[in-house]
C-alpha cells in the first residue's frame, strides 16, 4: 500500500502511518508503566507479609530482636536464629552459622550487582534463603514443606509463599520443634 502523495517528495513517510505507530508506542508505554507499578505494589506487600510473619514468629518463640525482620538484608539473621543457627541441609551436611553468612551473600548480592560475583551471591542468596525457609517449615511438622520452602524462598514466587509463612505463624508453636533437616532419607 502506497501512501497517498500529500507532498512532492517521496521519501517521506505517510503521516497516518506514522500516527497510527506513534499511538501503539504510546498504549505501550503506559503498559509497561501500569504492569510495574502493580508489580511494585505486590512486591510491597509480598515484603510486608513477609516482615509480618517472622515478626510473628520471632514473637512466639520469644526471641530477641524481633523488630530485624523489617530490614531487609538483616532478616536474614533473623531467619538464621528462627532455623538454629545452623542449616542441617542432609543428616550428614550442616551449615553453621547461615543466620550469619545470608546477610553477607544479600549484601554481596546487592553491592556487587551487575558482576559475576554479584551473581554467584544472588544465586547463593536465594538458595540459601530457600533451604532455610524449607527447614522452618520443616521444624513446625508441615507436610508440604519442601514445596512451601521453595514458594517461600524463590524470587518471583515468594508472593504466594509470604502467605504460607503468614499461615504458619498464625498456627501454634510446636512445644518439641521437629528435625528441621531439609532433606531427610525416608524410612
Amino acid at each position: 500500500m502506497r501512501c497517498p502523495a500529500t507532498t512532492g517528495y517521496r521519501f517521506l513517510p505517510c503521516l497516518p502511518r506514522l500516527i497510527m505507530l506513534w499511538r501503539d508506542f504510546q498504549t505501550a508505554g503506559w503498559l509497561v508503566i501500569v504492569l510495574t507499578v502493580l508489580y511494585s505494589l505486590i512486591r510491597a506487600a509480598a515484603f510486608v507479609v513477609t516482615a509480618l510473619s517472622l515478626h510473628r514468629l520471632a514473637i512466639k518463640r520469644r526471641m530477641p530482636n524481633p523488630w530485624l525482620a523489617w530490614i531487609p538484608v538483616i532478616r536474614y539473621t533473623l531467619l538464621g536464629q528462627l532455623i538454629g543457627s545452623s542449616l542441617k541441609v542432609t543428616p550428614r551436611l550442616t551449615i553453621p552459622l547461615v543466620g550469619v553468612i545470608m546477610p553477607f551473600t544479600a549484601a554481596f548480592m546487592i553491592l556487587l550487582s551487575g558482576s559475576f560475583a554479584g551473581q554467584v551471591a544472588a544465586v547463593l542468596t536465594v538458595v540459601l534463603a530457600t533451604l532455610c525457609y524449607m527447614s522452618l517449615f520443616r521444624q513446625h511438622r508441615e507436610p508440604h514443606a519442601l514445596a512451601y520452602g521453595l514458594l517461600a524462598g524463590l524470587p518471583f514466587v515468594e508472593m504466594i509463599g509470604c502467605f504460607l509463612l503468614w499461615q504458619l505463624a498464625s498456627g501454634p508453636i510446636p512445644d518439641v520443634p521437629a528435625d528441621p533437616t531439609v532433606f531427610r532419607p525416608r524410612s
